[in-house]
């Protein structure tokens, strides 16, 4: 069951999400990026492994939850053909980039080991911190409705 929650970190109150599942809960907030699990406890295994393939800006954002008792940290989501969305910057000043799949020229083939699409990170979109929905409006994953937040499949 989903219900809509205040972020821990960013404070709004209609964008944030709570998803229950059969064993543990995730935490998705549209505003700030940033996402979280019931698993992720301070010193868990399942946070340590997370946090140990994570770049350097992920591991320097994390927020400890306390009323949860959990870890928050800025989402990446890699959605193969649509593209990816990750935080870019450090931890004072860093913003969402949305780089886009893009085909690559035949003849430039051989330069990217025979693939024909790569992610355009040179010419990536730039969001501020709290403009998460619109990265992923971008993507086309989520339309941002009236009364609430709906995601495309």
């Amino acid at each position: 069951m989903e219900k809509v929650i205040t972020c821990p970190l960013c404070e709004n109150e209609h964008k944030c999400f709570e998803e229950e599942q059969e064993h543990f809960s995730s935490f998705m907030c549209f505003n700030c990026g940033f996402m979280s699990d019931t698993r992720y406890k301070v010193g868990s295994i399942e946070l340590v492994d997370n946090m140990r393939v994570s770049p350097q800006l992920i591991q320097d954002l994390q927020f400890h939850d306390k009323e949860r008792d959990i870890v928050w940290f800025p989402c990446v989501i890699n959605m193969g053909e649509k593209g990816i969305i990750f935080p870019e910057g450090v931890v004072k000043d860093y913003v969402w980039k949305y780089a886009k799949v893009i085909d690559i020229p035949e003849e430039r083939w051989e330069e990217f080991d025979g693939h024909q699409k790569r992610l355009d990170v040179e010419n990536a979109e730039t969001y501020s911190r709290l403009e998460f929905l619109r990265a992923c409006q971008s993507m086309g994953i989520v339309k941002d409705l009236n009364d609430g937040i709906s995601t495309e499949t």
